[in-house]
Formats: C-alpha cells, structure tokens, sequence
C-alpha cells in the first residue's frame, strides 16, 4: 500500500467518523432543545395555564348558574302577576330576596377564584406566553377596579358619570376564559407531540 492510499484511507475512515460525530452532536443537540421546551412547558402547564383554566372553568360555569337564576328571577318575579294580598307579596319578597342572596353567594365565589387567578398570575408570570400579556393585564386592571371602585357592601363607589367615561369593569371577561382555554389546550397538544 502507497503513502497516498495510506493518506487516502486514513482521511476516509476520519471524515466518515467526523460526518458520524457531527450527527451525534446534531441528535444530541435536538434531543436537549426537545427535553428542555417539555419542561418548560410541563412548568406552564403546572403552574400558570393548567391553574388558571381551573378557575377560569370555575367562574365560566357560575356564569352560566348565575344567568339561570337571572332568567328565573325575571320569569318569576317580574313578569309573574302576583296577588296583590299582603301575604302573597310579603312571600314573594321574601323568595326574591332569598334568590338575591344566593346570586350574592355565587358571585363571592368568582371574587374569591379571582383572587387566587391573580396570585396565579402575579407568582408564575414569567411563564406566559408574550401575545397574552395584554389580555391578561386587562383582567388584573379589571380585578383592581373592581376592588378599588367597590365599597365594603358591593355597592360602586364611582359616579355613574365617570364609570361611564372610564369604562366597564368585568367580573371576567369572556376573551379571558377563552384565551387561557385556548392556550391550555394548545399547550396540552404541544406536550402529547413532543412526548411521543
């Protein structure tokens, strides 16, 4: 064998361990890229989209509670003809009053979920995706607003004048429950793809 098939032979046998080295390091490096986006997903959905869809599914099924006793309410109350006897008014007071406290109840429950949502939100919001952030800030704006404008007994403390002006404030609002409804599902499928 010659010194050039002997050069020849050796560059062969290198460039094909260097050709296999370089797709190990390219296998490995996608391999790392894959496992470190599963965790960061696996902390999203952890920590910030699976906990809030808890509480946003929550507040959406009160909504829909609420809104039946609404309808009822009307149904009952305000478009039933009730004698005009005392005692059939002093008892549909009191029903409609009982009703009242209920809703009351119900509501207090989406103040209290609220308040975990924007625990949620102020402890884990490094973890959200960036297209959310506006959206997500409106809830916390709403969530202020409706501590701040509010007194003791739920009754507004704003004049009707400058709420107006300024702007509704929503208990939540539905772009909300359908953003973190839509990213948990999409980050749920994102992970199931990558696990495979």
């Amino acid at each position: 064998m010659s010194v050039e098939e002997v050069i020849r032979l050796l560059f062969s046998f290198l460039g094909g361990g260097l050709v296999a080295g370089l797709l190990d390091w390219l296998r490995a490096a996608k391999s790392e890229r894959t496992t470190r986006r599963i965790e960061y997903i696996n902390s999203q959905l952890r920590e910030l989209y699976g906990p809030l869809q808890f509480y946003t599914s929550r507040n959406a099924a009160i909504f829909e509670l609420d809104d039946s006793f609404q309808k009822a309410y009307h149904k009952e109350f305000i478009e039933k003809q009730w004698s005009e006897a005392s005692t059939t008014q002093d008892r549909v007071n009191q029903w409609a009053n009982q009703t009242i406290a209920l809703r009351k109840e119900y509501l207090a429950q989406i103040h209290k979920n609220n308040e975990r949502i924007l625990e949620i939100l102020e402890n884990h919001y490094s973890l959200i995706e960036p297209d959310d952030a506006e959206i997500l800030t409106r809830f916390v704006v709403d969530y202020v607003r409706m501590r701040t404008e509010n007194d003791e007994s739920g009754r507004f403390r704003t004049p009707h004048l400058i709420y107006k002006q300024v702007g509704d404030i929503s208990f939540m609002r539905p772009e909300f429950i359908n953003l973190i409804d839509k990213r948990f599902k999409e980050k749920k499928a994102e992970l199931d793809r990558l696990v495979k």
